[in-house]
Parts: structure tokens; sequence; C-alpha cells
């Protein structure tokens, strides 16, 4: 959940202190149980094909196709050329942090990067608005896409944009020891990306030693106000202790979102269902990927309804959006 580190990142951009300062969060109970909900709205199909070259520059495809609901509030000089974006533009997103989903193998229970195993007692794709921590007072709808899934699985950066906050996040009360970033569409928009759980591709992922090693894209050193793309490789998943002790599997989650101001300060954060954020020459392609991969586990377990599909606003989310206030949540379909 990103509601407290989230907050502390802001405030750490508005008291100008370093990037690298180390923070720690009370542990969260990632135990999960079958999504409830008090609202459950029958899905309403707004699906509309749209085949798209998947190499299209995202300027030229909105100069192009201007009414394209993805293309509202584009700026297409900015967007194209890397300049700023009015702090009221979202990004597209190009990837959702792992790029091999699949095809499924039922006779081994690998769906790409993803892989099933009866011994882990794991949720290995949780979904955006799944409860976690049901029962408890610190219960909450996840706002995230979150991933169990190898320790050596690579990780993307999803946006093209800008650094704008990354901090090493050690183990206090449960397992971390690894890098949180937020990247921006332009370091005065108010819209970002967060990705938690990364390690560097300095680390060997075969040893359980810590790895502080900085992250690093294409070979160079993260730093904030560093220009990124869409499509570089920014680490290794992050760790994850799993239910047996053990460390088999790491994890990674991605987040979008807006900040939302509270008088006059940046308090709240506002977490947007991913796969509405798609760009258009990978959207079909990804909600394909989502879905199949919900279905895939859902044949793999013998349990057809632990995602329940019919009643999602959109491939892997339960909401549109999930807003933040004070680590508490508030979805919304």
């Amino acid at each position: 959940m990103k509601g407290k580190t989230l907050i502390f990142a802001l405030t750490f951009i508005v008291c100008g202190g370093t990037s690298s300062t180390p923070t720690t969060t009370q542990q969260e109970s990632t135990t999960t149980t079958q999504q409830e909900s008090t609202t459950t709205t029958q899905q309403e199909s707004t699906t509309t094909t749209f085949k798209v070259n998947v190499n299209v520059d995202p300027a030229k495809f909105c100069e192009d196709n201007p009414d394209n609901e993805q293309c509202q509030g584009f700026d297409q000089v900015n967007q194209g050329s890397g300049g700023s974006l009015a702090n009221d533009d979202p990004p597209f997103l190009y990837n959702l942090l792992i790029t091999n989903w699949g095809p499924y193998e039922p006779t081994t229970g690998v769906s790409g990067d993803f892989e099933f195993k009866s011994e882990l007692q794991l949720v290995f794709f949780d979904e955006f608005g799944r409860v976690h921590s049901a029962g408890t007072p610190g219960a909450y709808d996840n706002p995230t896409f979150e991933y169990k899934v190898p320790r050596d699985t690579l990780v993307y950066i999803p946006i093209n944009g800008v650094i704008d906050f990354f901090q090493f996040q050690p183990t206090s009360s449960y397992v971390q020891d690894d890098w949180e970033l937020m990247i921006k569409p332009a370091r005065n928009s108010d819209w970002a990306v967060v990705i938690d759980h990364v390690v560097s591709l300095s680390c060997d992922r075969t040893s359980r030693a810590v790895c502080q090693n900085p992250l690093t894209v294409n070979g160079e050193e993260i730093y904030s106000g560093m220009q990124v793309k869409a499509g570089d490789v920014i680490g290794y998943v992050g760790n994850y202790e799993d239910g047996e002790g053990g460390s088999v599997f790491g994890r990674t989650e991605i987040s979008i979102g807006k900040y939302v101001r509270v008088g006059n300060q940046q308090q709240d954060f506002n977490n947007f269902c991913p796969t509405n954020y798609l760009h258009p020459s990978v959207k079909d392609s990804i909600q394909n990927s989502v879905n199949q991969i919900m279905a895939s586990y859902e044949s793999w377990s013998g349990n057809t309804n632990f995602y329940d599909e019919s009643n999602m606003v959109a491939p892997g989310c339960w909401y549109s959006e999930i807003y933040e206030s004070n680590g508490k949540t508030t979805p919304k379909k």
C-alpha cells in the first residue's frame, strides 16, 4: 500500500531532503482474502476496437486521432518532445512493469514471468481493489497492481518521464531491503507513477544477502530529474518473504495516480485503475494479458470465481479509482 510512503515522499520533496534517506514503515499484513464488495455493479461493455502500430509515436497518434478517448487533454507537442505537461495531463502507460504475461502452459503452471506454485500460499497477481488485511482495523483496498514472481524477473519503466523521487527501504517489521521510486510525466505534474519494490540490476538474485546497490538505467545511476523512457529496464523485482518463511519469489507494485491538494499542500493521493491509462498502441494487448493471467490462475487453482471478472470496471480493476488519505482508502466505481 502506498499511502504512507507517498505522503512521506511529498513531504520529502517539500522539505528538500536527499533522495537516499531511508524510512521505515509499520508492517501492514499482506494476508489476502477473497474480494468482498458492498457494491456489485455489472461491468458495462465499452470496448472499442482500435488497431494501431505498436511502434507508433504517441504525439503522432494523438495528432492523427484527436477524438480518441485516450488522447483527451493530451499535449501533443510536449508529450512527443519530452517537454512539460500541464498538471492535469495524465501519462500513458506503455507497460505494467511486467512485460511477459504468457501464454499459459497448464502442464507447468507457468505463464510468462508468472509461476503458479501450490506450495506457496500466494496471490500471484493482486488486482486493483482487492481487500488486504480483511477483517482487521488495518484493512484497506489495494491501490496497486502487485505481482509475486521469481526474484530474477525484470522490471521495466512504464512511462516516458522524469524520475522525481527514490529511496531505499530497509527491512523493519517486514522484509523489504529494496527501492521505491516515483516517475512523473514532467516535474511540475501532479500525476505520478510509483514503482515499489525493485532491486538493482547489479544485485545477485541467487543470493539472500541484502543488496543496497543503486538502481541504474542503461548503465547510469538514477538521480532526481533524470529523463527515462518507457521500456527501459530499471532492475529486478524486490524482496518478499512468503508464508513459509522463504523468499523464492519477489514482488513489485505499480500505481498511477494524482496528488490532491489539501489547503496549500499536496497531502492525499488518488490512485487510478492502471488498465484505464494504457497507451492505445498497447491497450488491447495488455488488457487481454491481464484478463488471461486472471483466467489462467482460476483454471490452475480450480476456483473460477477468484477474481469475479464480470464485476470489474476494467481488466484487473474493481474500481476506477481509490483515494488515499492518512492511510485510509476510499474506492469509487
